[in-house]
């Protein structure tokens, strides 16, 4: 026997189950010759389609909407209206036509035993004579209750099915046909259940403590649930209803509702008072592996072999969701503390976490995290505290998690066989339960140990992410100036680790690839020697292409050994692969990945070597991701170049491991990043090499440069120079001489060079803006982003200007202006912050349409604030008064909403944009919210591509904790 489980119960559903069927009382006269003097001719059908048909076409599971339980079931109508059986006429009987291989689908399948001549001619007489029941037609037949009963093993060699903790001193184990109670520490029987019908599958303890929940069953025939007191251990209640055994079951928290989920298909939801059903759930495709109840005792999530998780509205039975997107049987659900998350654990070897918006009405819970979790099924969750995940999986590995990301925190323990239950006694200790064997026991100090390390890691992250890391104080003095470095030449021979030139920092060095005549070798490689610091970061950088040198500089940091540096450790969290059309080494749009549903922004994703990053979702059917900046050229991270990607390649979703931290095993690959690079990531210096560089220890490194192809020649010069950070930037504005129409508004932008790694956000204030008018201020490039939008708005009630007016704008670091004394931020002119532009505003008549958000109880009045929060969905009316204009209003395609927050985006947007077509004034707009959205007030508004480009007004959009 397997020691799968769900493996073994495949088997014994499709390979055993006929066989079983036969020896059923009566049924086993199939396989006997059949002689018309021992049975009438139903009989004999009778026989012969029990033994081949029943498996599939019962009452308990008739599949093809066909069952042979009863006679009228022979003589039923498929669904679309066609006889099965047409008494008199066998080759007009849709039954006689699949048995004979005379129509599709053939009947029984090409792997299951076959009917014999001898038997398709009793079946055809039978139809041939009128298809006549001998008795009553109603008379039930094959229902799959007939089964013979079968010995079990010997007691010592049943299997632990399910297990629970009732508390510090006791243990309850599932086996065939009894729960035994057993002291958890030595496994001393106390006390067991027995006479339960079939092998225990399900265990539970009610949120009260006071009720033992015991799942049983027997395959294919029945699925029953006891309910037995904790206080005498004697059963209280007994619930049959399932056709099949029963693998989930649970009580509501407010004690009114029993769950209980089958084999069948089926959910039942029993109400605990009346001991009746209330609601038979038969949504599912697959059999329910597992239940869990909302804490409000409102909802009930499923979770199903058919490979979605379900949420159901309890009191009235309306599902609510259908959480899809695994690639195998959802095994197990469990939903947080607070209930605002639920996660599930599947056989694809992933853990899903999605966000609960609701558990009153339907509604879209959006896809928080999804992450490989182990190398095998995962079998079983367990949520410890409010931010604690324990998972247990078919490849006996017990890990911890961050509930609230999916952060592997490590992995617990491991077991000898498969695990069956993780039980949480009161005491902080995790008793895992095995297939065979004693219990694995986890003691509360180990998750303290391994969860401490949730909180490193998160200040770890915000420290090191190159999207939201703050630029250190120094960042704003400017070092030592390059200009004052005598620059050095190249000193041959230094293509060896041993004759390494020694240069001191920071250096500027001018050299060439090119063969000494008198050498040896086919590569020209020039080796640097140069003593580093630990903790200091150095910036490597070479110019040549863009002098005009034929060279493809490619560089990297050595140790003295000439052995390459490591510089981190990329563990691959989810595998897909490139779908639609590959990618060249430029494009940062229309990354079309597998299984991108389970993807989120600012994920790093790893590519034959390239890292790159998921900056915007994709926006409809006919799109993919677009990866940083998000428009132009694509950057790389981790020093890595870009380069082409052919369809089906395969791709990562991976994290960077810290220096010391142990991967966890989830059957996906590690990949090392060292120090090199070709060409720029940041694609500003094109071919040539740029690489920063921080030294793991005190010592000599070596530099290394050559030509990526291998070539080299006399005039394949360069100019390698290695500094120290100098993080600033550089602003660009566009649109700063704006004509703003009465009652409407005008657009304008600035940009970013970021230099050096600088990577904080910069706030941009107006000064001197005419009275009652309003504006986006301060406009704010986003930490790691590259732009920012903002409009200038005249309210019709608002005065125009009698001369044209200037308005400053000065540009502020938001980690420099948190951390310095107010005067130290004015510039000259006394306003805070560096003067870095203006802006030159005029009056003109209203010539064109308007835009703005309006309620929809009442169009005339404006939406001045949204408010969502991270992982929702709002929605909005977006209103356009025409003034005349006749045509389609396009308001954008992705860019719709605009300076919405990184993150932010307009959700309903169609293949050719946000319109308002000929007919309408207003449409619905949705407004949904990644996870990664930060809570805050931010600054929006929409652009209409008519004649002037008119805004609304800035509209706030507050993004709630």
């Amino acid at each position: 026997m397997s020691i799968r489980i769900s493996s073994y119960r495949k088997c014994f559903n499709t390979a055993c189950w006929i066989w079983l069927v036969c020896l059923g009382s009566g049924w086993a006269l199939a396989d006997q010759p059949v002689v018309a003097s021992e049975l009438t001719d139903f009989e004999a059908t009778h026989a012969i389609l029990t033994r081949f048909c029943s498996g599939c076409h019962h009452d308990g599971n008739a599949e093809g909407d066909f069952s042979v339980s009863s006679y009228d079931g022979l003589l039923a109508m498929t669904s679309q209206g066609k006889p099965r059986i047409v008494p008199g006429k066998p080759d007009q009987s849709l039954m006689f036509q699949v048995l004979t291989g005379h129509a599709e689908p053939a009947m029984p399948p090409a792997d299951e035993p076959q009917l014999n001549a001898q038997q398709i001619a009793v079946i055809e007489k039978w139809i041939a004579q009128g298809a006549k029941h001998t008795s009553d037609p109603s008379l039930k037949m094959s229902n799959g209750n007939q089964l013979p009963k079968l010995g079990s093993a010997q007691a010592k060699d049943h299997l632990i099915t399910a297990g629970t903790a009732i508390n510090d001193q006791l243990l309850a184990l599932g086996r065939m046909g009894q729960v035994q109670l057993v002291n958890p520490i030595d496994g001393q029987l106390i006390q067991s259940i027995d006479g339960l019908p079939g092998k225990v599958t399900a265990l539970r303890l009610s949120a009260d403590g006071q009720m033992l929940i015991v799942g049983t069953g027997h395959v294919g025939q029945s699925g029953q649930v006891n309910l037995v007191r904790v206080s005498d251990w004697m059963v209280h209640a007994t619930y049959s209803g399932h056709t099949d055994a029963v693998y989930g079951a649970s009580i509501s928290n407010d004690g009114r509702w029993l769950a209980t989920g089958s084999y069948d298909r089926t959910v039942i939801v029993w109400d605990l008072s009346t001991g009746q059903q209330s609601l038979r759930l038969t949504g599912h495709n697959g059999a329910v592996y597992d239940l869990d109840f909302h804490p409000s005792s409102q909802a009930l999530a499923t979770a199903s072999a058919d490979q979605t998780v379900k949420l159901w509205h309890v009191p009235s039975g309306r599902l609510l969701d259908t959480l899809g997107q695994p690639e195998g049987e959802m095994r197990c659900v469990r939903f947080s503390r607070d209930g605002q998350t639920l996660v599930a654990g599947s056989r694809d070897r992933r853990i899903r976490l999605w966000n609960i918006l609701s558990v009153q009405q339907p509604s879209i819970s959006p896809l928080l995290f999804s992450t490989f979790a182990h190398e095998d099924d995962v079998l079983a969750l367990a949520p410890i505290g409010d931010d604690l995940l324990v998972s247990a999986s078919m490849d006996r590995k017990i890990k911890l998690w961050s509930f609230s990301d999916l952060r592997p925190l490590g992995e617990l323990a491991s077991t000898r066989q498969p695990p069956v239950a993780i039980c949480a006694s009161t005491n902080g200790t995790l008793t895992v339960v095995q297939l065979k064997g004693g219990p694995v026991h986890i003691p509360r100090g180990r998750l303290d140990e391994l969860s401490a390390e949730n909180e490193r890691f998160h200040l770890q992250k915000s420290q090191a992410d190159p999207l939201i890391q703050a630029s250190p104080p120094a960042a704003y003095d400017q070092p030592e100036g390059l200009a004052t470095i005598q620059p050095l030449d190249e000193a041959e021979p230094n293509d060896q680790s041993v004759a390494a030139q020694a240069i001191q920092l920071p250096a500027v060095v001018r050299g060439r690839i090119d063969l000494n005549p008198d050498a040896q070798a086919t590569e020209d490689v020039d080796i640097f020697s140069a003593w580093m610091k630990a903790g200091q970061t150095w910036l490597v950088e070479i110019q040549a292409a863009s002098t005009q040198s034929p060279l493809d500089s490619l560089v990297d940091v050595l140790d003295d050994q000439g052995k390459p540096v490591l510089q981190t450790r990329l563990q691959a969290l989810q595998e897909s692969y490139f779908t639609f059309r590959g990618k060249d080494s430029t494009t940062s749009d229309d990354f079309r990945l597998h299984k991108w549903e389970d993807m989120e922004l600012d994920q790093y994703l790893y590519a034959s070597g390239e890292v790159t990053r998921l900056w915007l979702y994709p926006r409809g059917p006919d799109s993919g991701f677009k990866v940083y900046p998000g428009v132009g050229a694509r950057h790389t991270f981790f020093g890595t170049t870009p380069i082409a990607h052919a369809l089906g390649e395969p791709a990562y979703v991976v994290r960077p491991l810290e220096a010391k931290e142990q991967p966890l095993p989830n059957g996906l690959p590690v990949f090392p990043i060292y120090c090199q690079n070709d060409d720029d990531p940041r694609r500003v210096a094109g071919a040539d090499s740029y690489l920063s560089f921080t030294a793991p220890t005190d010592g000599p490194y070596l530099i290394r440069v050559r030509d990526a192809r291998g070539f080299y020649g006399a005039d394949f010069n360069y100019q390698l120079t290695v500094r120290q950070p100098n993080p600033s930037y550089r602003l660009k504005f566009n649109n700063l001489k704006l004509s703003i129409p009465h009652g409407g508004g005008r657009e304008w932008s600035v940009s970013v060079d970021r230099l050096d790694g600088f990577s904080d956000a910069i706030e941009i204030q107006l000064h001197g803006l005419p009275t009652d008018w309003q504006a986006t201020n301060p406009v704010v490039i986003q930490a790691g982003q590259q732009s920012a939008l903002g409009t200038i708005y005249c309210p019709a009630s608002a005065q125009t200007l009698a001369s044209p007016t200037t308005v400053l704008l000065t540009a502020t670091p938001s980690q420099k202006a948190a951390s310095m004394p107010a005067e130290e931020t004015q510039s000259p002119s006394g306003l805070p912050g560096e003067l870095a532009d203006k802006i030159e505003l005029t009056s003109q008549e209203l010539k064109e349409i308007t835009v703005a958000l309006v309620q929809p109880s009442d169009p005339t009045k404006v939406v001045q604030q949204l408010s969502a929060r991270p992982g929702e969905t709002v929605s909005a009316l977006l209103r356009v008064d025409r003034h005349g204009h006749e045509g389609l209003v396009s308001l954008g395609r992705d860019d719709a909403g605009r300076n919405l927050p990184h993150g932010a985006f307009v959700d309903n947007v169609g293949l050719n944009g946000l319109l308002i077509t000929e007919q309408q004034s207003e449409r619905e707009i949705f407004i949904t919210l990644a996870p990664k959205v930060q809570p805050g007030r931010y600054q929006f508004h929409f652009k209409s591509e008519t004649q002037g480009n008119p805004t609304s007004q800035p509209i706030w959009l507050e993004v709630l904790p």
